[in-house]
């Protein structure tokens, strides 16, 4: 990690627990650089993009592509980042 804190992307449909998992990552460290996406095309678009994400906290239950299938694609990019599961 640098001086900039993680890059991390929130990956859920739901645009209250998207903003309850910001506000969690705010209060442990302003420093982190956050994004979100709202379903997994979403997602991938900007997982494909540098820079690249340190982390990526995805909900299990989306509809369409849902968190489980998200994760083994997101594996097989070239700079994949650590997978965090969240769910309500």
């Amino acid at each position: 990690m640098n001086g900039t804190g993680m890059r991390i992307l929130i990956v859920d449909d739901e645009h209250l627990a998207r903003k309850r998992l910001r506000t969690l990552l705010a209060e442990c460290d302003a420093r982190h650089q956050t994004m979100e996406a709202s379903h997994a095309g979403e997602a991938l678009a900007l997982l494909t993009r540098p820079p690249a994400f340190d982390v990526a906290l995805l909900d299990i239950h989306m509809p369409g592509i849902d968190g489980m299938a998200l994760a083994h694609q997101i594996q097989r990019l070239a700079s994949a980042p650590a997978i965090i599961f969240v769910t309500a």
